[in-house]
């Protein structure tokens, strides 16, 4: 049985065993890499759920494993960068065997069916590149042969390079794709030499119709590498066969044979940069969606703006955020994911702005009390306050008209519409009133 399926029966187990919280917070998200021999190594995404897992489920998954493995086996766990996990499914010996098989097509990952074209977040800064993937995929070999991807860690390199094998598979089940990172092909040619089985690598490496090389800076500083990677190259594009490389950077800033970059930049080139706040919006919802989270509209934008650099990381939030939840039996609320994410992302955290903190802040400028403003009194000073806290709510906020109303006193959305241009009426024939808002919304903005 193959490490992947042992896993998938001994997480069904698990579910039943472990208490919901533990289970959702910390092994749901833990994953099969490699076997060692006879351990099995599994991933973990941070160091606490390592701990986790060691301290409290490790002896039931050693158990259940080796149950369905049919033979006894050891656990190991190892810290993995959050980045969905390329499972390797590969076949067990009736005896395990330390030593890898070249002979053996699970050489090779297998691609990951979680990185699909459907649940790809296209935006501003990925469009060029998931076009090009995309085009690739309907047609491979007749247009951008090679393509190549290039953009920092965690922007969704791999996830369209997995999408244009999954995509011409499903085209063609016969079609030949070999995923393989570079640092997996330098593996492969380093054994090879040892074990004086370069002819056979070679045939496996350029008998293929799709080619898709992952982080193909990993060749850098190895000669011998490159060399057997350049003749592996022009081996399959002389051949008319489809060749896609990723990297995380173009290919002129890569230290490189010339040989190897002018190839590269034969074909189509397409970065892509980090995404925007509405594109990382729309990522974390599609990833709280997927994970049956519950997410409010205020929390999705306090972590899109908490966090600018990949979507890695957005991933990583979430999961930290939804397994404290869990734990504590919280409701996830823009405090709360204040409180969990804040220490992990002090640099950029941006202040949690909600209606409370805004009633407080227009109370201390005009002297009202808060109760007054999110109660029923019609006093004119207080209902301008009150109109005041809507409209800055409306537009500081992700709050929608219907929750701003019910947060004062039970309004429905057409007063907090009423609210809002009585406020930017004001606004355009006061400036006194407009120096005060502003000041108010900079204070909000920026005090944490």
């Amino acid at each position: 049985m193959a490490l992947q399926d042992a896993w998938s029966e001994a997480l069904t187990a698990l579910k039943e065993q472990a208490s919901e919280a533990s289970f959702e917070g910390w092994v749901k998200s833990a994953f099969p890499l490699r076997m060692q021999g006879s351990t099995a190594v599994i991933g973990a995404n941070s160091g606490f759920a390592k701990h986790w897992i060691e301290k409290k489920h490790a002896d039931a998954i050693r158990q259940l494993l080796s149950q369905s493995l049919g033979f006894e086996i050891k656990l190991k766990v190892e810290i993995v960068e959050r980045k969905e996990p390329l499972l390797l499914d590969e076949k067990l010996p009736v005896k395990p065997n330390p030593q890898t098989n070249l002979s053996d097509e699970s050489i090779f990952q297998p691609l990951n069916p979680k990185y699909s074209f459907d649940n790809f977040v296209v935006g501003p800064t990925n469009r060029l590149a998931h076009a090009c993937a995309a085009a690739v995929a309907d047609e491979p070999s007749r247009t951008y042969n090679p393509l190549f991807l290039y953009g920092g860690a965690g922007l969704g390199k791999t996830h369209l390079m997995h999408a244009v094998g999954l995509n011409a598979v499903q085209a063609n089940p016969d079609f030949r794709v070999v995923y393989v990172s570079g640092e997996q092909f330098t593996y492969h040619y380093v054994t090879s030499l040892r074990e004086h089985r370069t002819a056979e690598v070679r045939r496996r490496y350029r008998s293929v119709d799709l080619w898709l090389v992952d982080d193909i800076q990993f060749l850098t500083g190895k000669e011998r590498t490159e060399e057997e990677f350049f003749h592996t190259f022009n081996a399959i594009y002389e051949t008319g066969k489809q060749i896609v490389l990723t990297s995380d950077r173009p290919p002129r800033d890569l230290e490189l044979d010339s040989r190897l970059r002018s190839r590269f930049e034969c074909g189509m080139l397409a970065d892509i940069s980090p995404p925007d706040l509405e594109t990382r919006m729309a990522i974390l919802q599609s990833k709280a969606r997927t994970g049956c989270v519950a997410l409010s509209d205020e929390v999705i934008l306090y972590i899109a703006r908490l966090i600018t650099s990949n979507i890695r990381q957005l991933e990583g939030a979430l999961i930290k955020l939804h397994a404290y939840a869990s734990l504590m039996d919280a409701e996830v609320t823009p405090s709360l994911a204040e409180k969990v994410l804040g220490e992990y992302y002090t640099d950029n955290a941006p202040p949690v702005i909600d209606v409370a903190k805004i009633v407080g802040e227009v109370s201390d400028r005009f002297g009202i009390d808060p109760s007054e403003i999110k109660g029923k009194c019609r006093g004119k000073e207080i209902v301008a306050s009150r109109q005041l806290a809507m409209y800055l709510a409306r537009t500081l906020t992700e709050t929608s008209l219907p929750a701003i109303g019910k947060a004062f006193g039970g309004k429905d959305h057409s007063t907090v519409l009423h609210a809002c241009r009585k406020i930017e009426e004001r606004l355009g024939r006061d400036r006194v009133f407009a120096a005060q808002v502003e000041e108010i919304s900079r204070r909000l903005q920026h005090e944490r």
